[in-house]
C-alpha cells in the first residue's frame, strides 16, 4: 500500500508542476488585458477630455456672442427710447405752437372781427 501512496503524491506532484507554468501564463495573459484594458480607457478618457474641452472653447464663443448681441440690443433700446423722447418733446411743442397759434389767430379776431 506504500508504493501506490508514494506513486500517487509523485503522480500528484508532477501534475501541480505542470500545472504552475500554465497558471503563471494564464496570469500573464490577464496581466497582459488588463494593461491593453487600462490603455484603451485611458484613450477613451482623452478622447472625452478633448470633445469637453471642445464644447466648452464652443460655449465660450456663443457667450461672448450672446453678450455681444445684447450690448447691441441695448444700444438700440436706448436709440429708440431716446428717439421717443424727442418725438414726444416735439409732438409736445407742435401741441404748444398750434394752441399758440389758435390763440394768436382769436386775440387777431377780438381786435378786429372783420378782417
Amino acid at each position: 500500500m506504500e508504493l501506490w501512496l508514494i506513486v500517487l503524491i509523485v503522480v500528484l506532484v508532477l501534475i501541480a508542476l505542470a500545472l504552475i507554468p500554465l497558471a503563471r501564463k494564464r496570469s500573464q495573459q490577464r496581466a497582459g488585458q488588463k494593461r491593453v484594458e487600462a490603455k484603451a480607457r485611458d484613450a477613451q478618457a482623452d478622447r472625452h477630455e478633448h470633445a469637453a474641452e471642445s464644447e466648452l472653447e464652443r460655449a465660450e464663443r456663443l457667450r461672448a456672442v450672446a453678450r455681444q448681441e445684447r450690448e447691441e440690443a441695448e444700444v438700440h433700446v436706448r436709440k429708440a427710447r431716446d428717439a421717443e423722447t424727442e418725438a414726444k418733446e416735439r409732438f409736445d411743442a407742435a401741441e404748444r405752437e398750434q394752441a399758440a397759434g389758435a390763440e394768436q389767430r382769436e386775440r387777431a379776431e377780438r381786435v378786429d372781427p372783420h378782417r
